[in-house]
């Protein structure tokens, strides 16, 4: 079968299939089936120690451990919400209550 090229469609429709698909991805993410909104999902490291109510040094050590996933975006770390919080609901003697 040769490659035969059909130039029916303008930009509004590539762009219309393109956000089809990005939502049709977004259904089989994870994240998705969290109420929590993909971009609120991502926390800082201070913000994602405060979130556990733990100390940064502790929270780095977790991260060294492998008891918490982390991602790198070039030389920055940042946390998932929703997956500290699968962590806290498993072990909840990880998590120190708040101190308000």
């Amino acid at each position: 079968m040769s490659n035969v090229l059909f130039y029916t469609h303008n930009k509004e429709d590539l762009v219309r299939a393109v956000k089809l698909v990005i939502n049709e991805i977004r259904k089989t993410d994870t994240i998705s089936d969290s109420p929590i909104n993909p971009e609120e999902d991502r926390l800082t490291q201070k913000e994602a120690a405060s979130f556990l109510g733990i100390s940064i040094t502790s929270l780095i050590a977790w991260k060294k451990g492998g008891k918490v996933p982390y991602y790198q975006i070039g030389r920055s770390i940042f946390f998932s919400k929703s997956e500290l919080l699968k962590i806290a609901r498993k072990n909840p003697s990880l998590v120190k209550p708040s101190r308000r």
